[in-house]
Parts: structure tokens; sequence; C-alpha cells
């Protein structure tokens, strides 16, 4: 009897132990379960979702062009016939070179009008003068003072005027004076930069009007971006621009907002803004060339996982979140996320976890049923 007893007592500890290795089983069995030689031969790796920080960028095409006072146009004070031409399209010049040679009959009359009013004003100071001594002595009528005074206002005037249109072609007046007058002038390039086009030829006639020339700062290279309408709010002077050149996505380059246009362009619907190239002297540009890029309006970090760590099955993305290790084995649960934005191989996550550990390398052979 005591037998059976002992009998029945082992019989009912093994199926106590069988129910709780049943019951383990149960519970293991709504893990994913990846033994450790596995884990370590898919190079497999836990982490924890980080604070990553998303940009919101607003894009645009726009081109390259010189700043307003990093262009000129060329033309001249006088009509006149071009001798010579000293520069070439594409030329690079420094402020002073010579441009062209100019030479004609309005030249040659200005130079004349000068050296006339030059004796002609010594003539009627010298008569003002001796008309205030003799009206401060009671000698003459105010009458021929105010005559003399005026004769010699008018002429000075005159002469002052010719003067600074003779000098503003770089000639010694003080030759003129004496009647060593020149037979053409130089024209002079006003700024540093490269010659962008040239608009006159040899022996042609040229009236002030006509511009001859076109000569461009390229050190004042700058962007001129098209920006929509919906998104011109959220520009604002100091924001940072990326951009490319010729459809070459691989290298970009960096500027800065500087303006911001108040106007829409009636055809385009787009606003224009502008940005200040950095790094200019690593840049190769030419006016007018075509860029594209995006303006970085806002930053802001946000809980996010490597896009490497997400699973998607039909409409759906999961995570894989890590519960334990035993027995060489780690226990991960699959758990559905809600995602947002991606960037550099980051993406936004929706809403908190309940753990911090997830499995973030090594998901792509992962079945998801």
């Amino acid at each position: 009897m005591k037998k059976i007893l002992f009998l029945l007592l082992i019989i009912g500890l093994l199926l106590s132990c069988n129910n709780v290795s049943e019951q383990a089983a149960d519970n293991d069995s709504d893990f994913l379960e990846i033994s450790k030689v596995q884990f370590e031969s898919e190079k497999m790796e836990i982490g924890e979702p980080i604070m990553y920080p998303f940009t919101d960028v607003v894009y645009f095409t726009g081109n390259i062009i010189p700043a307003t006072d990093g262009q000129a146009q060329i033309s001249m004070l006088l009509p006149g016939i071009i001798d010579k031409i000293y520069s070439k399209p594409g030329q690079i010049i420094s402020k002073g070179s010579a441009l062209f040679e100019v030479s004609g009959n309005g030249f040659v009359d200005l130079q004349k009008d000068f050296a006339e009013s030059s004796a002609i004003v010594s003539r009627l100071k010298s008569d003002y003068l001796r008309a205030k001594e003799l009206y401060n002595e009671n000698i003459t009528t105010q009458k021929d003072f105010t005559y003399a005074e005026s004769n010699y206002y008018s002429e000075n005037a005159k002469f002052r005027a010719l003067k600074i249109k003779l000098e503003s072609m770089g000639l010694d007046v003080s030759k003129i004076e004496k009647g060593e007058f020149y037979s053409s002038y130089t024209i002079r390039s006003p700024m540093n930069g490269f010659v962008s086009n040239i608009y006159a030829t040899i022996g042609q006639y040229i009236e002030p009007q006509q511009n001859i020339a076109d000569i461009i700062d390229d050190k004042s290279f700058q962007l001129k971006l098209s920006i929509f309408e919906k998104n011109i709010n959220k520009i604002k002077i100091g924001q940072m621009v990326a951009f490319y050149l010729n459809g070459n996505k691989s290298t970009k380059f960096n500027a800065t907002i500087s303006a911001v246009g108040k106007s829409i362009m009636p055809e385009s619907k787009s606003v224009e803004c502008y940005a200040v190239i950095s790094n200019f002297n690593n840049i190769n540009v030419v006016s007018n060339q075509f860029v594209e890029g995006e303006v970085f309006a806002s930053i802001d970090s946000v809980l996010s996982v490597p896009e490497a760590a997400i699973i998607n099955s039909e409409n759906d993305s999961y995570l894989f979140i890590y519960e334990k290790e035993a027995n060489s084995i780690y226990y991960f649960k699959k758990v559905r996320i809600s995602t947002g934005r991606k960037s550099n191989n980051y993406v936004e996550l929706k809403e908190q976890l309940a753990s911090k550990k997830i499995l973030i390398n090594g998901v792509y052979n992962i079945r998801v049923e």
C-alpha cells in the first residue's frame, strides 16, 4: 500500500512539472525567439530610440546672379567712334582697366568749349573783382556790380561742368586749358570682374545711350530663389540653404538667406528671395546658372528609430521590443507602431514605447505574420 501511494505521489509531481513546462512554453510562444548564434551571425543589434533632429525643408529652383552693385553697363558720355577694343568677352579685368579707345568731333568740341570757357572765366573773374572793389568805394553803381557778378558766376558754372566731364574721362584738364587737346580718350572699367558681353565693333559710331559692354563682378554672385507663395511664410533671413548645380545632387553647397521678397511674380506665382553663398572660392559658377535645393525652414527633435529597425507587412509597420535573454536565446515582442517623417535613414515615432530597448539592426530576415 505504501508503495502504491509513493508511486502516485511521483506521478503527481511529474504531471505538475509538465504543466509548468507547458505554461512556460505557452508564455514564451508570444515572443520572437532568436538564438545567440543567429543573433551574432546576422549582426543583429539591440539599441534604443533616440531624439533625432528633423528639418522642415522648402524646395526651390533658382539661378546664380550678381549682386546689384556687382554688375555694370558701359556706355559713353559723348557720341563717338570706337577706335580700339582692349578687352574680350570672358576676360578677367581690374578696376581701371582699359576697355575702349574712343574719338569723335563731339570729344574735340568738348575740349574746345572747356578751353574757351576757362579763358572767359579768367577774364570775367577779373572784371567781377574790379567791379566789387569800385562798388565798395561807391565809385560804380550796384547795377554794374551785379551785372559783372552774374556774368562771372554763370560762366564759372559752365566751366566747372565741362571740367567734371573731362576729368571723368581721365584727362588732364590743365593741358586742355593751355590748348593741348587729346585726339581720343579711354573708357575704363569701373569695377573688378570679367567682361560678360561686348556690343561694339571698331569703327562703329556710338550714341551716349547705347550699351557697349557688360562687366560682372564674379565675387558678388548670389542665389536668387523662387519660393512658391504657399511656402513664403516659412522663409526667414538667416536660414540655411543647401543647393546643387547642373542636376548633380551628390555635391551640395551652402548659402544663407539674406533677403525675402515682398511681391508675388504674376506668371510663376512665386516670390523671389536671395541668399549669400558660403565658401564661394570653392565653387565654380557662372552668371544665370540654374540651381536647385532646399531651405531649412525649421528644425525639431523627435523620438526616432533607425529605418533598419522597422519591418513592414502589408500596410502596417512593426518594431521588435527586447524582453529578455535566457539560455542563449533572445526574446522579442512584435509591436505595431505609427510612423511619421523620414530623414537620413531615421523614422519618426508618433507614440511612446513601453520598453526602451529594441532590435535596431538585422530585422530584414525576420518574417512577420
